[in-house]
């Protein structure tokens, strides 16, 4: 099996807020802080308050009973672990791009959709980062997430041969 430089993870759980509560935990010596997210008002803080940002991240979800006559399915958090096991540092300039590529290829939030998917990019330690968001797109419709993981983690490989040959993409 071959071994890839970014190790990534996605998956889907029932809890915003617990996942977020889990993630918050760092590793000593480094402090949590969000990366960025769907709403630029977010970036700009220092501290988020994850209660509200998952309340914040969950909104959609309560547009799709109106919307369809049903209460929303279980799962609906998506949650992107990458890991960078290269032992090269990636800066937070780096991390964004990657983030954006996953975002887009995913159908989280693709090519800058208003009603897209809402998420958040999370760094709990220094050699990773997390995107978290809810499948119910802002419009309360569900996100075309066919084959996520995979186009999750052919971004991430793309993204580390790029790196490694230090060219422009």
């Amino acid at each position: 099996m071959p071994k890839y430089p970014l190790r990534c993870d996605v998956r889907r759980t029932e809890s915003t807020t617990d996942l977020l509560t889990d993630l918050h935990h760092s590793e000593p010596g480094f402090a949590p802080y969000l990366l960025t997210a769907w709403s630029p008002e977010l970036t700009a803080q220092d501290t988020v308050v994850l209660p509200y940002l998952a309340r914040l991240l969950d909104a959609p979800l309560a547009l799709r009973k109106p919307r369809t006559g049903h209460s929303p399915s279980r799962r609906l958090t998506w949650h992107c672990a990458i890991r960078n096991t290269t032992g090269q540092g990636l800066d937070d300039d780096d991390w964004f791009e990657l983030t954006r590529e996953i975002l887009d290829i995913t159908g989280i939030e693709p090519d800058d959709d208003p009603a897209a998917c809402r998420w958040a990019a999370l760094r709990n330690q220094a050699d990773g980062l997390d995107i978290v968001a809810t499948v119910i797109r802002q419009d309360g419709r569900w996100a075309r997430l066919h084959n996520d993981a995979y186009f999750a983690r052919s971004a991430c490989a793309d993204f580390a041969y790029y790196q490694s040959l230090d060219e422009p993409r």
